[in-house]
């Protein structure tokens, strides 16, 4: 199992290198009643990336479907492919450039100010529906799933998945929690950075990971 583990981390890194959720709950923090929405919008992101990996797992150990490949070829071929599709994502947020979105953020902002609890946690949970985030979760089921974990190994894996595909959703408003003003202060600044610099530092990430398992994955078949 710890194995799987290792397996997991490149792509759990991934997810929670997206600057999108990051963007939305540094932007839920920043407004003025925050703590109608952190929580909800945490138990919302969680929650659903549990469920989004969980039904993953479950929906592909329960193929009727020949494996024509050992656990160790299965592996090597998903990392190839999370692989390539990582390259190409980081390829496409480099070409892209740097592209500011003021206007969408400041009707997002006004959008949280008149939001209720449910609705911060209805968008956590949408969030995990994003094309990326929905690859990379079946991309997680899938290594889960080849190992033929038992339920409860199953169950742990998909928890800690979660968690540190959230962790960039988790450590922040936690820390926000024990300590609003002092926060308040980091938050804003990693705002601020966050808007210049993330597209770049997120391109630079995918590309990294994209070639470590892309080389991994075709390291087992030389």
């Amino acid at each position: 199992m710890l194995s799987t583990v290792f397996s997991l981390v490149p792509v759990a890194a991934a997810a929670a290198m997206s600057t999108v959720p990051i963007s939305v709950m540094l932007l839920i923090l920043l407004s003025p009643e925050p703590r109608r929405g952190a929580l909800p919008f945490l138990f919302g992101s969680v929650a659903g990336s549990v469920v989004v990996v969980g039904l993953a797992t479950i929906g592909l150990r329960s193929l009727p479907v020949a494996r024509p490949w050992k656990q160790d070829q299965a592996v090597a071929v998903m990392a190839l492919l999370l692989g390539l599709f990582l390259i190409g994502y980081a390829v496409f947020l480099f070409a892209r450039g740097r592209r500011a979105n003021g206007a969408g953020l400041e009707k997002i902002t006004q959008r949280f100010r008149t939001a209720r609890s449910w609705e911060f946690t209805a968008l956590g949970l949408g969030l995990n529906l994003r094309p990326k985030a929905l690859l990379l979760a079946v991309t997680a089921g899938a290594l889960i799933s080849v190992q033929n974990p038992s339920a409860v190994q199953q169950t742990f894996l998909v928890v800690v998945y979660a968690a540190a595909a959230q962790s960039t959703i988790i450590f922040p408003i936690t820390a926000w929690l024990k300590s609003p003003e002092r926060a308040r202060v980091r938050l804003a600044a990693a705002y601020s950075w966050l808007q210049r610099n993330g597209r770049g530092v997120t391109a630079a990430v995918m590309l990294a990971l994209g070639i470590l398992l892309a080389g991994y994955g075709l390291v087992q078949f030389l």
